[in-house]
């Protein structure tokens, strides 16, 4: 059987093509990851996993009640009707 020797001429070659294969495998990582939070920014998901969740959040914390902030500022107990009477209910 006959061993083949490298010369460093082709070591060199082998050396180059591993370091060409990581840069396309990073070139192909990068734009995958591109691609992939341009999609997401442009169809909202973020927005969508942030804000969703935190909408009944800020109306609970505002106006003391778990609803959306655009719904829960009628459901304030400051906005409630009262009536107080020094005589008090028998009256």
């Amino acid at each position: 059987m006959k061993r083949h020797r490298l010369t460093p001429r082709q070591i060199g070659n082998e050396a180059g093509m591993a370091t060409m294969e990581a840069v396309l495998i990073m070139i192909l990582a990068v734009s995958l990851a591109t691609a992939f939070t341009r999609y997401a920014t442009n169809e909202g998901f973020l927005v969508n996993i942030v804000e969703g969740p935190w909408s009944p959040i800020r109306g609970m914390i505002e106006d003391g009640v778990w609803m959306k902030h655009t719904v829960s500022k009628a459901y304030n107990p400051n906005h409630f009707n009262r009536r107080q009477s020094r005589r008090g209910d028998g009256t």
